[in-house]
């Protein structure tokens, strides 16, 4: 997902496609653009392993889903690595490497989450 989308996404579904155009620069003003690039970087490498990891292009890859922020809540390394291995049971190559790195990447990063707090 690009920077774009998720702040289309963010900015949530009550207003009209001119609104939220409108408001897309303002949400993503929200993050550090830091944190933002560093996502990105992230997201770009997942599917470039997830590619290898099951042998296949991005548009044949079987769905699924490794949200960074739900890692990031999780509560330790063993619960994030748990997660990981249920997103990936299915996969037949190894996935010991990519858990242990992509762990090693996520260490330290933010959740790109608005604040719950303010209401839009």
């Amino acid at each position: 997902a690009s920077a774009g989308e998720r702040s289309t996404r963010v900015s949530g579904g009550c207003c009209g496609p001119q609104q939220r155009r409108h408001q897309q620069g303002k949400v993503t003003v929200k993050y550090d653009r830091k944190e933002l690039r560093k996502r990105l970087v992230l997201e770009e490498w997942i599917v470039e392993q997830l590619g290898q990891l099951y042998g296949c292009e991005e548009e044949e890859m079987p769905e699924v889903e490794i949200d960074i922020d739900d890692l990031l809540d999780a509560a330790n390394e063993e619960e994030r690595a748990l997660k990981l291995q249920e997103t990936l049971v299915d996969c037949y190559k190894p996935t010991e490497e990519f858990i242990k790195e992509l762990l090693t990447r996520i260490r330290g990063m933010r959740k790109l989450s608005p604040p719950q707090k303010k209401s839009i």
